[in-house]
């Protein structure tokens, strides 16, 4: 197959329900569940041990502009309806759980193929934080079971993650090992493989070494925790640190979950040391900030040598080990050859609010060429990169794809 676009940042929001249909019975009436809020009248998930429902909003989007989907003319008209909690199941494209509707969606924003991470607002900080860790696999594995179905309803264009448990080291490479056989070819990390949420620890290598055999990569989509549900808050500055609070009270650090952090204790931990041939995704963590991150990172490590036992620099491991997805990035578009032509994806984050659709495509583009790209360097950023990342078969490019 010949592409034009992958996107490497695609979401569903999982079916309103998909627990309460497909837990064992034991679990259905404890596990995540779909409520009316009594305020908003819109919907919200939530579970047992879990407060403050996880509702509908920015990660939902888009909801339909008066039922004119697929027209461009309402474009602006949705970006102005835009709402962060009131939102419905039947406000938002069926596309986000129907992938035969997802095939028609995508089609519209001129996208081939995407990869298909979870709902991350949705249900996930419920089910990782908790109490019952045997509820909890049993969610992670509905879920993953779900997934299958969505990819083979068109596995020429959807490619999902497999979200692997927060359980514990055996519960999440017992995991990894079902979803390869049931032919999910890539994973999403919602923490370390061990269950932690800091920092990487000995019982990890097992779960890095066996993805290397596999050949798949690793995602790590922003953060391990986002603020919703027990940990939500205003979208707010102040909400910003009324989050970082609640979250402490659960015992989560959320700035230890961020990308940069996870990134950077990989690195001074000697995980791509060890394992050379590992891949790992920073999947909608943009990348204009890379540069100056590695300049800096570099330069503490040359001052420090007697702390740093590495023989690579974090840029050279970065080079070699790290690529990163962002969605709107013109700044990284002008720095693309400082980042790397061959390390930077692009994924408009559809059907969440960040998403441009159904222009996603001509943005892309636009953005690319406004910043002065190749076509060459185009392809390769709107879809070649990607294939070459998550092991997507296609036909030889009509032009030579270049990195740098």
């Amino acid at each position: 197959m010949q592409y034009k676009a992958i996107s490497a940042d695609g979401h569903v929001n999982e079916p309103p329900d998909l627990w309460t249909k497909n837990l064992p019975d034991k679990y259905k009436d404890r596990g995540p569940h779909v409520i009316e809020t009594p305020k908003t009248k819109g919907h919200a998930w939530i579970m047992e041990d879990q407060q403050r429902p996880s509702v509908m909003g920015f990660s939902s989007m888009y909801f339909k502009s008066q039922g004119k989907r697929f027209d461009r003319a309402s474009l602006i008209e949705q970006f102005k309806q835009m709402k962060n909690r009131g939102v419905r199941y039947e406000d938002l494209f069926p596309g986000s759980w129907d992938p035969h509707e997802r095939v028609k969606e995508i089609i519209e924003d001129r996208i081939d193929a995407e990869v298909i991470f979870n709902g991350v607002g949705t249900v996930w900080n419920g089910i990782k934080l908790m109490r019952d860790k045997d509820l909890a696999l049993a969610c992670y594995k509905v879920y993953n079971d779900w997934m299958v179905e969505f990819q083979e309803a068109a596995p020429e264009r959807f490619f999902c993650c497999a979200t692997l448990p927060t359980t514990g080291i055996e519960d999440c490479m017992e995991e990894l090992e079902r979803c390869y056989d049931m032919g999910l070819r890539t994973v999403q990390l919602e923490a370390y493989p061990s269950g932690s949420f800091s920092d990487p620890t000995p019982e990890d290598e097992q779960f890095w070494a066996r993805a290397v055999e596999m050949d798949i990569p690793v995602n790590v989509h922003t953060q391990f925790f986002f603020p919703y549900g027990d940990l939500g808050s205003k979208i707010t500055a102040e909400g910003v640190a009324e989050s970082k609070v609640r979250a402490k009270e659960k015992g989560v650090d959320i700035d230890a979950g961020t990308f940069p952090v996870i990134l950077w204790r990989m690195m001074q931990s000697g995980v791509f040391e060890r394992h050379p041939k590992l891949r790992l995704v920073g999947s909608e963590v943009q990348c204009g900030w890379m540069p100056y991150y590695l300049e800096k990172f570099d330069e503490s490590v040359k001052r420090n040598r007697a702390e740093w036992n590495l023989p690579l620099l974090p840029s050279e491991y970065f080079d070699r080990n790290v690529w990163l997805v962002y969605i709107e990035d013109e700044l990284g578009a002008i720095n693309r050859h400082n980042i790397g032509v061959n390390k930077i994806m692009w994924g408009p984050d559809f059907p969440h609010s960040s998403s441009a659709w159904p222009v996603d495509y001509e943005l892309g583009r636009e953005i690319l060429e406004r910043a002065g790209s190749t076509e060459s360097e185009i392809e390769r950023i709107m879809w070649k990169n990607c294939a070459d990342v998550f092991n997507i078969p296609y036909d030889d490019p009509k032009t030579i794809s270049v990195t740098a």
